[in-house]
């Protein structure tokens, strides 16, 4: 479990010592677990989320509202879940290499909201169907990449 802030500010002795800063830094990062499995339930959920959220831009009002509110709900009860499982969260954006990671997924994903847009504009009453369904692929696949990326790029830092 990684450390809070306060945690590694009070295992530091004296916080101007870079020997002390980088084993806080290193104890932290031990307190991940390489082998971190959450259930791939999360990944449905969360690709779910994406899709309705993609799909929620070629709706009808009051519909996409409705779509919009629930699907932001639904990120913040999956950070939650996360948050309670595992103990702490990581943003997407944060790691070096695992940030393209995202900036790719969430291209994508803003791409199909705009095809969305475009379909609900040329009366293609279909687009949103395809379009969700195109965003909760990528979302598991880009999620999963992700991970992967992340736990690997932690391992890297570790050695």
């Amino acid at each position: 479990m990684l450390l809070s802030t306060s945690e590694s500010e009070s295992r530091m002795t004296d916080p101007s010592n870079p020997k002390d800063a980088l084993a806080a830094i290193q104890a932290a990062r031990a307190g991940v677990p390489g082998e971190m499995r959450y259930p791939p339930t999360y990944d449905l959920a969360y690709g779910l989320v994406c899709g309705l959220l993609v799909a929620g831009q070629g709706l009808p009002m009051p519909w996409s509202m409705i779509a919009l509110v629930v699907a932001l709900a639904g990120l913040a009860l999956l950070v939650h879940w996360w948050k309670s499982r595992v103990g702490w969260w990581v943003s997407g954006y944060s790691p070096k290499r695992a940030r393209w990671v995202a900036i790719g997924l969430a291209t994508v994903l803003i791409a199909l909201m705009g095809v969305s847009l475009w379909g609900k504009d040329s009366g293609i009453v279909w687009m949103p169907l395809a379009t969700g369904a195109a965003g909760f692929v990528a979302a598991v696949f880009g999620g999963r990449l992700w991970m992967h990326v992340w736990k690997r790029e932690l391992a890297e830092a570790r050695s």
